[in-house]
């Protein structure tokens, strides 16, 4: 198999969706040669604009060798955009094309080719594997029913944390995410000022925007870091993941929701996409469409550690038997069986 990816490990969506099923597929079987389109992305800014772009046409040299001359049973394409000449090539070729994307990739005023770019990778591939249901009529429309393979999480690393009931212990609400997400924190701002004015509780932002703070509230605005991911959510009571409703975050994965489930943590969510299929109201999280509604939903959370107890198990055993990689990859063995 030749995996061509999007990103290297260090990006969210290559690392989930492709790069860490890498050992399950050698498990079954294949023989795994994985091409990036980019190296990991140096910190320092000689690196950044020098050798990081040097390594970047490295990457894709390799792919256009490896994709012209190259034996392969099975291309397994996460994301990427690859010329009508090479997929032809792949066709002649009679290689199975698998083609992976999650998120609404196509929609992107500032880059008006782009949906057609899309478009062809779904035409040419032989499979397609979305993220959710809501990525489906685009595929269809362009001549592919879609499978729906959820981003796994993974519950043999984000693991939920022990958590004493402590009633006078101040309640943290936290929010995972990356720096271009952080503008959907605005919908939650004024609940949590207000509950902050209430109530002893900590704000907790890891990957955010580093200038972004929230006054009024005892916030900590912390760096991501892969390796922190574990300790950083099991500092959070309650997660939260606030969306706009538009035809963008319709389409996106819910991967946050699915850590802190992972986590064991109470998820608060916004009715959009496929958060309205992750969580569970009363069961794992609630689901809050107004700031009156973000405001009832975590006041109840915060007054009560016994409901975020149960929830955060519930929402636990559902990332184990819904979303892990191990039940994620069951449904892509079956699909690469057919």
């Amino acid at each position: 198999m030749l995996m061509l990816t999007d990103g290297n490990i260090d990006n969210a969506s290559a690392r989930i969706r492709a790069i860490q099923y890498i050992p399950y597929f050698e498990k079954v079987g294949y023989s795994v040669h994985h091409i990036p389109r980019i190296s990991r992305i140096p910190s320092g800014l000689i690196g950044k604009y020098t050798i990081f772009p040097l390594q970047k046409r490295w990457y894709f040299l390799k792919m256009v060798v490896a994709i012209v001359c190259g034996r392969w049973d099975m291309v397994y394409i996460q994301r990427i955009f690859i010329s009508k000449y090479l997929l032809k090539i792949l066709n002649k070729k009679v290689i199975t094309i698998i083609y992976d994307f999650d998120d609404a990739i196509y929609i992107s005023p500032k880059r008006p080719g782009i949906r057609e770019k899309v478009a062809n990778m779904v035409r040419y591939a032989n499979s397609v594997i979305v993220s959710t249901e809501y990525l489906k009529p685009f595929c269809l429309l362009n001549g592919k029913t879609a499978e729906v393979i959820p981003s796994p999480v993974e519950t043999d690393r984000i693991r939920a944390s022990h958590k004493s009931i402590d009633h006078g212990q101040p309640v943290t609400i936290g929010w995972i995410g990356s720096p271009w997400t952080t503008q959907f924190l605005e919908l939650v701002e004024k609940p949590l000022q207000m509950l902050a004015k209430k109530y002893r509780i900590r704000f907790l932002t890891v990957g955010a925007k580093p200038e972004y703070s929230l006054s009024g509230t005892d916030h900590t605005n912390k760096m991501w870091h892969f390796g922190d991911e574990n300790e950083d959510l099991g500092r959070m009571d309650i997660g939260i993941m606030p969306l706009p409703d538009n035809e963008w975050t319709r389409m996106k994965g819910g991967y946050k929701l699915l850590q802190y489930l992972s986590a064991g943590i109470p998820c608060v969510a916004s009715p959009v996409g496929i958060n309205q299929s992750i969580i569970k109201p009363g069961e794992n999280g609630y689901l809050a469409a107004t700031e009156e509604e973000w405001y009832l939903f975590l006041e109840g959370l915060i007054n009560d550690p016994e409901l975020r107890s149960r929830l955060g198990s519930c929402g636990r055993r559902d990332a184990v038997e819904l979303y892990s990689r191990e039940i994620c990859f069951k449904k892509l063995e079956k699909l690469l069986l057919k």
